[in-house]
């Protein structure tokens, strides 16, 4: 097989929509980018200065949505509790933060299989979460 016929079969198997994400995500955990901004933050003194390095740091600041460990690790248990949940929508849920189930299956397709009212639910919970974060 060329490297170009291999290449199309890669893209055409990977499919977020199906949660077809590539064999390299098979058993890859998916973290919050409010967790990514505590492990970056908690190394910055012997991090490394270099321009990736920051760009990620200045990135997760920016688009993380739970300012403590303590609320994102709330966030993490309350969608824990939905066992329809990957990891990786769980991930995009909290990243996201979308403000209704129809606006959670819109940007994330593979959540058609969740009851609206319980997705509803935890993403109402999340919103408090965020809402009331100390």
């Amino acid at each position: 097989m060329t490297t170009r016929l291999r290449q199309r079969a890669t893209v055409d198997e990977e499919d977020a929509a199906t949660l077809k994400l590539g064999p390299e995500f098979n058993n890859a955990g998916c973290l919050l980018i409010s967790e990514v901004k505590y492990l970056l933050e908690n190394r910055e003194k012997d991090a490394p200065d270099t321009a990736v390095y920051n760009k990620t740091l200045d990135y997760v600041k920016t688009f993380a949505k739970f300012n403590t460990t303590d609320s994102a690790s709330a966030v993490r248990e309350t969608l824990r509790r939905e066992p329809a949940l990957t990891q990786f929508e769980t991930a995009q849920i909290a990243n996201l933060c979308p403000a209704s189930a129809e606006e959670a299956k819109s940007i994330i397709p593979s959540l058609v299989k969740i009851d609206d009212d319980r997705l509803q639910a935890l993403v109402d919970e999340i919103q408090t979460m965020r809402k009331f974060q100390t």
